[in-house]
């Protein structure tokens, strides 16, 4: 079994993955239909509350912890 991706932003991908849904052994999920959900909501509230920020300060013995 592959996991394949297609972005279905133009028209070439999207008749691409019509034609993939008329195959009998390929299945097309389509249970994505916002960019916004491969985002934790969590992470983008920390990136926007430091967006102002001038710097942070990290101590490079912690860096890869």
């Amino acid at each position: 079994m592959a996991t394949i991706i297609i972005d279905t932003r133009s028209n070439e991908a999207k008749r691409l993955v019509e034609y993939l849904k008329t195959i009998k052994y390929a299945k097309v999920l389509d249970n994505k239909t916002d960019d916004s959900e491969d985002y934790d909501p969590e992470f983008v509230d920390k990136i926007n509350s430091r967006k102002d920020q001038s710097s942070v300060k990290v101590d490079i013995n912690d860096l890869w912890k």
